[in-house]
């Protein structure tokens, strides 16, 4: 069988991870291209938090296998230390027989879920206030270093052949007798396939096809702040779906985003700007996680930062073949939570690109662009397993 090119647009977890799985097979020639630095984008600005508690089997069942994976990593190199946490998930009493729906459907996947009442609440966090509360807890969840994973991937991928090309910005994209010209700021280069995995900036590479995917690009920001009580005796994540915030704790801070967004605010991911806290979040937060945790108002400040998180229909990534274009394949939406899944998302990708049977059929179809037809998008309106909108 002769060997033909593939090549990856973005060099961050996604788009590695695909590499290492396509290299794996060895029939084929591997080039990642990255515009910057491998994780120099959104996989480098996400915290590295893991966690499987999802209210979709599909999504649940993917974290849960990448969790393992991740932690596998973590076991095999030194300088990459998985740091389990646990994730509260709390929301109002009213959602109760959700919420216990919610963790049959996880238990039945063997993911350690467990339901918390008030005291219960307490033993795990203490200083969390538990009126009219509940939460469901995923013990395992926890988080590792984001960019000593991107340096693990870059090792493997080029210890398996892979070529990447830093510092290489795309241009434009030709299609012509099944042959993908990739004009770049470093020349042309030509492709059997061509796998667009630069997220927030998908749709600009989609564009070279006058094609478009369903995502919308939007900001959102991370406050850190040092607890009165200290960092190291706030042990536990929390996702707060009655105050709309969420919070990791690392050794010296907490890291405080918002469980929000604003659809109608889009942004253009090249903007610098985006990158810049904006400048009532830090009080604005702090409001917000007074209302759950003992004494927050009494915080300090430390920094933080702006991004951008891409942003699909219903909160779910779309991964897997563009029928529009020949070849052509996209992996983006992912909410804000494309590094819990990317092992996962490598294998599916890998396996689509190169039309392998699939080792999940049902999370191909699942996360397929095709969903958001008329009448399957009826079935996923009602999601909250990343943000509640804002509109």
């Amino acid at each position: 069988m002769k060997k033909q090119r593939i090549i990856i647009i973005g060099g961050g977890s996604t788009g590695l991870s695909t590499a290492i799985n396509l290299a794996k097979f060895n029939e084929n020639e591997i080039i990642v291209l990255e515009k910057s630095f491998v994780g120099s984008g959104q996989t480098g600005q996400c915290c590295g938090f893991v966690r499987t508690f999802y209210n979709k089997k599909e999504m649940a069942f993917s974290a849960f296998k990448s969790n393992q994976e991740i932690k596998r990593i973590s076991k095999q190199n030194n300088d990459i230390e998985y740091i389990k946490k646990g994730l509260l998930v709390i929301n109002s009493l009213k959602n109760k027989n959700l919420l216990m729906e919610n963790i049959k459907m996880l238990r039945s996947l063997g993911i350690k879920a467990e339901y918390l009442e008030n005291k219960q609440l307490n033993k795990i966090n203490p200083y969390i206030k538990t009126e009219n509360s509940y939460a469901g807890f995923d013990p395992e969840a926890g988080y590792v270093n984001s960019r000593l994973v991107v340096d693990y991937l870059k090792n493997q991928c080029e210890n398996l052949g892979v070529k990447i090309i830093e510092n290489t910005k795309v241009l434009n994209i030709r299609l012509k007798k099944k042959i993908f010209y990739i004009r770049t700021n470093k020349g042309e280069l030509k492709a059997a396939k061509v796998f667009n995995a630069t997220a927030a900036y998908s749709n600009k590479i989609n564009s070279f096809f006058d094609f478009q995917l369903p995502i919308k690009i939007v900001k959102t920001n991370n406050c850190f702040y040092r607890l009165p009580m200290g960092p190291q005796r706030f042990t536990t994540a929390i996702a707060d779906f009655v105050n709309l915030f969420y919070i990791i704790p690392h050794k010296e801070f907490i890291d405080v985003s918002s469980l929000t967004v604003d659809l109608k605010k889009q942004v253009n991911p090249e903007d610098k700007n985006i990158y810049r806290l904006d400048e009532n979040a830090s009080k604005q937060y702090l409001n917000i996680i007074s209302k759950r945790i003992k004494n927050a108002e009494k915080s300090s400040l430390l920094g933080g930062f702006g991004s951008c998180i891409d942003i699909s229909p219903d909160y779910y990534p779309i991964l897997g073949k563009i029928d529009e274009v020949p070849n052509f394949y996209c992996a983006t939406g992912f909410s804000g939570t494309g590094f819990k899944h990317f092992p996962m998302i490598g294998i599916l990708m890998a396996e689509t690109i190169l039309e392998k049977k699939p080792t999940y059929p049902n999370l191909v179809s699942y996360f397929n662009y095709k969903r958001f037809e008329k009448e399957k998008e009826k079935e996923r309106k009602k999601v909250t397993d990343s943000y509640f909108v804002k509109k």
